[in-house]
């Protein structure tokens, strides 16, 4: 594999024409653009980020407790404690650095009709799995939730509610505090689209709504839900763009979350993140494979410069 190291960045989907025609948006879950298809074969499984022997193989995932909840808006705790729809409506974000997160920009503007919004908006960010679910001081299962703004996002247009040109639905957070250095971000590359074969394995990780509601509160975070996917094809957008299919299974809450895989002897690579669904990624011979964003190095020169602008203290 050929790489190119990315500073902090995300390119998002492509092929507009595509995207808008098997897409919309689902209700006012920020979580993700998708079909009305369900969910079939449910393969996704629990990250522990802790606890190794809680995951299948005792693998070690401690690298996804950079993966955290993001929310359209800021979120304070009250003597009731948090609004209990504050689960529902949580979208997948991850860190790339110690005060900077990478999402959808569906994910943070949520309006029916969106066009070069401003930058500033609130948002809030928890991350950080608990060590038990007896810590009632965190948001539900996260330990560390941290204000931020929106301090830059492409040009993407959304109209009612759908990304009409998704390669540039992305949204760089600047945090009000940096995290806890207990949490390590996740790394960035971009991938030569050339040499990335058919059947390659990637993952996904985030929090999908319906797993939240299958609970019954409709609230629990410290499940993150990851699932293993082969690469279908990979469809260049524009002159820089580029999309991917993929047989990794995500549903609404997993926007913004990561696409990642291990890429000449280095492990767990952000190669692409999350931004729509068109087949739930049920698997190849179904013929409808999921789409997600494959990373440019188009967009990392816009992410950069954002962050170089407003760097960590």
């Amino acid at each position: 594999m050929s790489l190119t190291r990315l500073g902090q960045c995300f390119v998002s989907l492509g092929f507009a024409g595509f995207i808008f025609l098997s897409t919309r948006a689902d209700g006012g879950i920020p979580g993700i653009w998708r079909t009305e298809r369900i969910l079939e074969k449910d393969g996704r499984v629990a990250k522990d980020r802790l606890h190794s022997k809680n995951n299948p193989h005792h693998e070690d995932y401690s690298f996804l407790n950079a993966v955290g909840a993001v929310w359209p808006y800021g979120i304070a705790k009250s003597a009731a404690g948090y609004d209990a729809a504050t689960g529902d409506t949580a979208g997948t974000g991850f860190l790339i650095d110690r005060c900077h997160v990478l999402t959808n920009m569906h994910v943070v503007y949520t309006d029916e009709v969106v066009m070069d919004p401003p930058v500033g908006r609130p948002v809030a960010f928890a991350v950080g799995q608990t060590g038990s679910d007896r810590d009632r001081g965190a948001l539900q299962g996260l330990r560390f939730l941290l204000q931020g703004s929106v301090i830059a996002h492409g040009d993407t247009i959304i109209v009612d509610r759908r990304v009409r040109n998704p390669d540039n639905d992305w949204a760089l957070i600047r945090l009000a505090a940096a995290v806890d250095g207990s949490i390590t971000a996740m790394t960035l590359a971009a991938v030569d689209v050339a040499q990335l074969p058919a059947h390659f394995t990637l993952s996904a990780a985030g929090f999908p709504t319906d797993h939240r509601r299958l609970r019954g509160d409709g609230f629990k975070l410290k499940e993150l839900w990851g699932s293993d996917g082969q690469v279908v094809g990979v469809v260049p957008v524009g002159a820089d763009g580029a999309l991917i299919q993929t047989t990794i299974q995500t549903t609404p809450g997993n926007s913004g979350g990561p696409i990642y895989g291990d890429f000449d002897g280095r492990k767990h690579l952000v190669v692409g993140m999350v931004q729509s669904i068109r087949g739930n990624g049920i698997d190849v011979s179904d013929r409808m494979p999921n789409v997600q964003v494959l990373f440019t190095p188009g967009t990392v020169a816009k992410i950069t410069a954002a962050e170089t602008q407003s760097p960590c203290r």
